[in-house]
């Protein structure tokens, strides 16, 4: 059974009408039913167009006084094709790139200038994730909270001043699960040549600090994914006919490049100690749902082997060190990482320097960066090996890490069954992510320490403000925050928090206030049974605490503190996300986190698992006080078209360029 739907339906006025019970009315996959099918696009779109020339300038910004102005441009497309060798699908591509490809390098003190060009079907909005945006707070680009969305066919331009940060970032889609599609890239801001560095805690020799520096100038950068051949929109409607969350992916991305393992269901039952385990290494849902209803085969049991070789990066032996900075973009999966026969140093996370803390193999959750140095002592070629990090699927990605192959002799690749060709070097964990050994080192996020030490804000009192934010499964496929969902119907229905904010405190759902200025803590306790949440926050990064398991019955972290709980003052984790902690069956788990919220903006607190963010798990802070003018003053380009009072007028395209009716699958 097909139905036929025209692209561009109006769907606002619906929208505004629809109340904050849309979960609960089991309406939300019909909603999602009336948008466009993604798998009827053709290869490209509007590739041969001048793109600068054909857009109405949606946004102008004014100079923010930086002393260069750095400027990228963005032309987002819709293709098709498959990135582990499989059945073509939909995805979106930026500068025909999926997933962005090559990543952007400027400097700490740069303005910079992301300039968007929407040749999409979609709506969309970028969000610069991790910029504190302390002068352009109304750049963060998060629709319903601090813009509104980009039209198809029309320019936005964020600019934005990059100061007192470093290192590496990323730019997504913050609409819907977009950015599980393709709109996705990285950037690396290179730090002030005066900043203090931490690389001689890694070693004494002022010519290794100096190749240290200049490596982590301009370091390797690598991306990983999870990634499955089904569009995040198909997803979005199976999950709500199974009435179960979307926990078995295809293969893992490294660098857009990855292999649909197939090492067999022996071996995946060996290592989950599980009958039940499917071909792919996923639970097998009719085993969890205690039903018999008929789930995808392809998504969750038969496993398709694809042929794609690893990618290979190369170093110079002669530099000695080799510095990486990793990103996790995935839609679900957190990871964890290594490359054989080499420890690793972690000094940078989420942008920010740490203590050197050397380790055989790290965890890095969604939406996290992390950065790591190693010797380059024994030359040939390693696997770096990268698997999901205790998660509901057992699957793994590979990469080569090569090195001094002119003076090292050439060894044979070998290939177990269902893998890929590979170095015969020795591993420290295995297909399932787990420690080969007891000796195997495994990075506790909660043991970095931000670099340079010092202690935090209002250390050892409680916060000017304490906000208990707990965390819980409603049902099989909502996740609230502090007992309530988040309504998505706000990202498109109403002009955002940050031109509107009486509206939304006057709905007084999944929204704080308080004022610009205070010092923030954020309690949440994750109720027993519950998964750990790769949790971000926009604007100022926090202070990690302390987390633990059992029970918190506290007003604040100092009466948590007295009452006996560890927690951490003295130069903690400082980052822009953070993974809290599983909850075992029978009793909760707490994590604290505090910040310094400087800038006046409307802030948004989420889960990074796009099916959890997307299902009501996120959190609006309205840091600003309207009545004491504390609100930031939005430059007109960006007021206007945020409160819907700028026209869009459309281009004028070919008949070539217009697909109109598209059909959509009723997935019978």
């Amino acid at each position: 059974m097909k139905s036929i739907f025209a692209i561009g339906l109006a769907a606002t006025a619906a929208a505004t009408a629809i109340s904050s019970d849309l979960y609960a009315n089991g309406d939300h996959a019909n909603h999602l039913l009336t948008r466009h099918d993604k798998s009827e696009t053709p290869d490209k779109y509007h590739k041969d167009k001048d793109y600068k020339d054909h857009f109405d300038i949606y946004a102008g910004p004014e100079s923010l006084g930086g002393d260069v102005v750095k400027q990228f441009y963005f032309n987002i497309t819709e293709v098709r094709t498959n990135l582990i060798n499989g059945p073509s699908r939909f995805h979106y591509a930026l500068n025909d790139a999926v997933y962005g490809g090559e990543p952007l390098v400027f400097n700490e003190g740069d303005e910079v200038e992301f300039v968007f060009d929407n040749y999409a079907f979609e709506e969309t909005s970028i969000h610069l994730h991790g910029l504190l945006q302390e002068f352009s707070p109304w750049a963060d680009g998060v629709p319903g909270v601090t813009q509104s969305v980009i039209p198809q066919n029309k320019r936005f331009i964020y600019r934005t001043r990059v100061t007192d940060q470093h290192g590496l970032y990323w730019g997504h889609s913050h609409l819907r699960e977009l950015y599980g599609d393709g709109q996705v890239f990285s950037f690396y801001v290179r730090p002030a040549s005066d900043r203090p560095k931490p690389f001689g805690l890694l070693t004494n020799s002022t010519d290794e600090i100096a190749t240290l520096e200049a490596l982590n100038d301009n370091p390797t950068i690598i991306r990983l994914s999870d990634y499955t051949s089904m569009p995040t929109e198909e997803k979005k409607v199976a999950t709500f006919e199974w009435a179960f969350g979307f926990l078995c992916f295809d293969a893992i991305i490294i660098n857009s490049v990855g292999r649909q393992n197939c090492p067999g269901r022996d071996a995946l039952q060996a290592l989950t100690a599980s009958n039940t385990t499917t071909d792919k290494g996923c639970l097998n849902p009719n085993v969890i749902t205690n039903s018999t209803q008929e789930f995808d085969a392809d998504v969750w049991f038969n496993c398709n082997e694809t042929d794609t070789a690893p990618p290979v990066f190369e170093f110079n032996y002669e530099d000695g060190w080799g510095v990486i900075h990793f990103l996790n973009h995935a839609e679900h999966w957190d990871m964890i990482v290594s490359i054989d026969e080499h420890e690793v140093f972690t000094f940078a996370a989420d942008g920010n320097f740490h203590e050197p803390l050397v380790n055989d193999a790290f965890i890095i959750g969604v939406s996290n960066r992390i950065g790591v140095a190693f010797r380059l002592d024994k030359p040939g070629e390693y696997v770096m090996r990268v698997a999901a990090y205790q998660d509901p699927q057992i699957v793994s990605g590979y990469a080569v890490v090569r090195y001094g192959m002119d003076v090292s002799a050439p060894v044979e690749w070998t290939q177990e069954p269902g893998l890929p060709a590979l170095p015969p070097s020795q591993p420290f964990i295995d297909y399932a992510g787990n420690p080969v050994s007891n000796a195997t080192r495994v990075m506790d996020n909660l043991s970095l320490r931000s670099w340079p030490n010092e202690l935090v804000p209002k250390a050892y009192e409680a916060a000017d403000v304490t906000l208990r934010l707990d965390f819980n499964a409603s049902g099989t496929l909502f996740w609230g925050i502090a007992g309530e969902l988040y309504n998505p119907l706000l990202e498109t229905s109403q002009p955002p928090v940050l031109t509107n904010p009486d509206y939304y405190l006057g709905l007084n759902m999944s929204i704080a206030n308080y004022p610009a200025g205070s010092v923030v803590d954020l309690i949440h306790v994750t109720a027993p049974g519950n998964p750990r949440h790769p949790i971000h926050k926009h604007f100022e990064h926090v202070w990690v605490l302390g987390a633990g398991v059992g029970s918190f019955n506290y007003s604040d972290t100092a009466e948590a503190e007295a009452a006996g709980l560890p927690i951490m003052w003295d130069s903690p984790p400082f980052r822009d996300g953070w993974l809290t902690l599983a909850a075992p069956q029978d009793e909760p788990s707490w994590f604290i986190v505090r910040y310094e919220g400087a800038t006046a903006a409307a802030v948004l607190l989420h889960c990074h698992i796009l099916e959890h963010q997307n299902n009501g798990m996120a959190f609006t802070m309205l840091q600003a006080q309207p009545a004491r003018g504390q609100l930031p003053q939005v430059p007109e380009y960006y007021r206007a078209r945020a409160n819907g009072e700028e026209l869009y007028t459309p281009l004028e395209f070919g008949d070539a360029d217009i697909t109109i009716p598209v059909l959509i699958d009723d997935f019978e």
